[in-house]
């Protein structure tokens, strides 16, 4: 009978460089992120009464 390697759901390891190459493949595929604009929050509060 042959052995078979237990999956319990537990992470496999994998070397730097394997890494490395599937986050290069993952980033090819992407397409390029442009920043967002910045928005001026609007006040939601009034100010009732002078400033000190």
């Amino acid at each position: 009978m042959m052995a078979h390697a237990t999956n319990n759901g537990s992470a496999q390891s994998i070397s730097a460089n394997d890494f490395n190459e599937r986050v290069k493949r993952l980033l090819e595929k992407k397409p390029a992120v442009e920043p967002a604009q910045a928005k001026q929050a609007a006040r939601r509060f009034s100010r009732s009464g002078p400033r000190t």
